[in-house]
């Protein structure tokens, strides 16, 4: 074989054929598809978390004006609840008002009004209202007390109640008003006995130190 056959030849067997030209062109267009296809998924499955989001943000904003309209429902059959219990009571008045002047004596038309009283007492019971209890000699509570006055007492101990001056409320487990009190303080007559017995004792244990002198 010449050398010129010899070159011919193996230029021949380097040119890559034609097929695979072809192949590796499709294989190209192929891979470009792929990513195309995977953005366009990834875009709808975007789209669709926001859409989504949107809807759970608008269900929400509902949720909390349908919650709050139901408050607001709630607190409306309790006023109406309350002032139901409270209509008899506003008859009784209405009735001791009317008969107070044919009244024969004031021992009838306190009686009439005491009445009243109890019903408006259990009306309000019956809402959840409760008296704060006080009674003279127990320590003086800030949490439910609250001092009006202090005054000496032979009876009571210093910081202690002595008498309730206005009644205080508790309406489920929740202080409305404290019960104004007045507060036992020490006697001045005791501050100064007390004064003087420390002096004396000062004084003589200042004479005892002398004539151990």
């Amino acid at each position: 074989m010449t050398k010129k056959a010899k070159k011919q030849r193996g230029e021949a067997a380097a040119a890559p054929s034609a097929p695979e030209e072809l192949s590796g062109s499709k294989g190209a267009e192929a891979s470009e598809a792929e990513v195309t296809q995977v953005g366009e998924g990834v875009a709808q499955e975007v789209a669709e978390l926001k859409d989504r989001l949107q809807r759970l943000g608008a269900d929400y904003q509902n949720y909390q004006k349908r919650v709050q309209k139901e408050l607001q429902q709630v607190r409306q059959w309790a006023k109406e609840d309350l002032v139901k219990g409270l209509l008899g009571v506003l008859d009784d008045f209405e009735r001791t008002l009317a008969n107070g002047g044919e009244a024969p004596d004031a021992g009838a038309l306190l009686e009439g009004v005491r009445m009243v009283y109890d019903h408006l007492e259990k009306a309000l019971e019956g809402a959840g209202l409760r008296r704060v209890t006080t009674e003279p000699g127990e320590a003086f509570d800030p949490g439910v007390h609250e001092a009006l006055m202090q005054e000496e007492s032979e009876t009571v101990a210093p910081n202690c109640v002595v008498r309730e001056l206005q009644c205080g409320y508790q309406m489920n487990e929740r202080l409305l008003r404290p019960a104004r009190v007045s507060v036992a303080k020490v006697a001045a007559g005791a501050d100064e006995s007390e004064s003087e017995g420390g002096q004396e004792a000062q004084e003589n244990d200042g004479g005892g130190e002398e004539q151990a002198e």
